[in-house]
């Protein structure tokens, strides 16, 4: 009885073993985050189903403008999470105190100074890819705006410990947008309308901000001054180039395919009138849906390999479970992208289904990639996590040199994606192969 017990019993405990990693890493359960991920497609079938032809697609790629923009805050809020959990030499600890001090005034200074340069750079990518109307990009924007207060507002909940507010401030935002935009959306059917519904409700996250007390210029120049350090630099550089690969390899095409499939067809009217430009909008969704969801896996693996020395077998367990959750969840979208599709588009789902299993091989190359850049990082194996950046760079230039037509995109990005994966592979296997006797 109790050999058969056993089993149950171990895996039983190392399932909670993973929630407890993940909530204490992220601050919010798996429950918090499958409820986000919830109402984010719910906001997003809403926007799909009500605004006019054109316009979903248009507003996708605003928001991988809003995504692209606030990557750089992003990973400096990620650099010092990481960089203080890891374990350091007792003769470091002042060193150490001074950056766990300087967290919060230099994330909010950089936030600040990043945002105000936001202005010229969004403005400048928004008529490089023809978005249709000037209140696209002013709403863009000023999303850009919200989202870099929210990542400052996520870090001053970790500076008093306060990550299950966080959690709870999420998912208020999250359904405030589902309710407002089906309001919004049905009144006013435009990119517009959801772009406006996403600044609104980005208010409810910004809440610890508002409440912050300022900050005085001397205590930011002394916290600027105590994040010159050369080992942080390198693991915030490094950071900052993985999440900038990993954000371009799942969303460079929705913003690529605004120059190609987005263009306004009517010059007085200024919309895209063009419903094959949602279709693909929406399959790419659908694929990015197994690339954010496998996430906490990757998280939990990275919690656990950034605070050790060297690899161990034991240290993999997450990531194995990453690749089949990866593998599992492109064959089961591909087998449900009908039913999938319908429930977006309703009706007309027939041209986004055709396009669903294509992004769904296409996600696997790319979730792989994923799991590399994560792992490079947690190992601390920087000029992988550089070479992986150019690859992504690299991956931009072929989808918008090549991928000018919506049946052939995906097939560039599997291609893409699998050239990288190989090279950033290859270097790496060279690397530790070179360190062995």
């Amino acid at each position: 009885m109790n050999a058969d017990l056993a089993p149950l019993a171990k895996a039983s405990g190392f399932f909670r073993r993973a929630l407890f990693i993940y909530r204490t890493e992220t601050g919010q359960s798996l429950v918090f985050w499958a409820l986000i991920g919830l109402f984010h497609f719910a906001a997003q079938i809403v926007f799909r189903r009500e605004l006019k032809p054109g316009e979903f697609g248009t507003l996708n790629t605003a928001f991988g403008i809003i995504g692209l923009m606030t990557v750089p805050v992003l990973a400096l809020n990620l650099a010092f999470m990481h960089y203080l959990a890891r374990k350091h030499a007792d003769t470091q600890s002042a060193r150490i105190e001074s950056l766990r001090a300087a967290t919060l005034p230099v994330t909010q200074t950089f936030a600040w100074i990043w945002g105000g340069l936001c202005l010229p750079l969004v403005f400048l990518l928004g008529a490089l890819l023809d978005l249709p109307r000037f209140s696209l990009e002013f709403l863009t924007f000023a999303s850009v705006l919200v989202a870099l207060g929210c990542v400052v507002s996520q870090a001053v909940c970790q500076d008093r410990n306060q990550l299950c507010l966080w959690a709870w401030l999420l998912a208020a935002s999250a359904l405030a947008r589902v309710l407002m935009g089906a309001g919004l959306a049905w009144a006013q059917p435009w990119g517009e309308s959801a772009l406006a519904v996403f600044f609104l409700a980005g208010f409810i996250a910004l809440s610890p901000v508002l409440a912050l007390r300022e900050i005085g210029i001397a205590t930011r120049l002394k916290a600027c001054r105590a994040v010159q350090d050369r080992d942080f630099l390198l693991c915030a550089a490094a950071t900052f180039s993985v999440l900038l690969a990993l954000f371009l390899f799942s969303s460079a095409d929705r913003i690529v395919a605004q120059c190609w499939f987005g263009v306004a067809t009517s010059s007085n009217l200024r919309y895209v009138d063009w419903p094959g430009f949602d279709a693909y909008q929406t399959a790419g969704l659908l694929g990015r849906g197994i690339f954010w969801g496998t996430q906490p896996l990757l998280w939990i693996f990275f919690a656990q390999r950034s605070r050790m020395a060297r690899t161990t077998m034991a240290s993999l367990t997450f990531l194995w479970i990453y690749v089949g959750a990866l593998l599992l969840g492109a064959i089961l979208l591909g087998c449900l992208s009908q039913p999938l599709s319908r429930l977006f588009c309703g009706a007309d789902f027939k041209s986004t289904a055709a396009l669903v299993p294509s992004f769904a091989a296409a996600m696997i190359p790319l979730g792989l990639l994923q799991g590399v850049g994560i792992f490079v990082l947690a190992s601390r194996r920087h000029p992988e996590c550089f070479l992986l950046a150019g690859c992504a760079v690299g991956y931009v230039l072929l989808l918008f040199l090549v991928g000018r037509q919506p049946q052939v995109m995906p097939a560039y990005m599997f291609g893409g994606g699998l050239v990288a994966l190989m090279v950033v592979l290859f270097v790496s296997i060279v690397r530790w192969g070179r360190k062995q006797p």
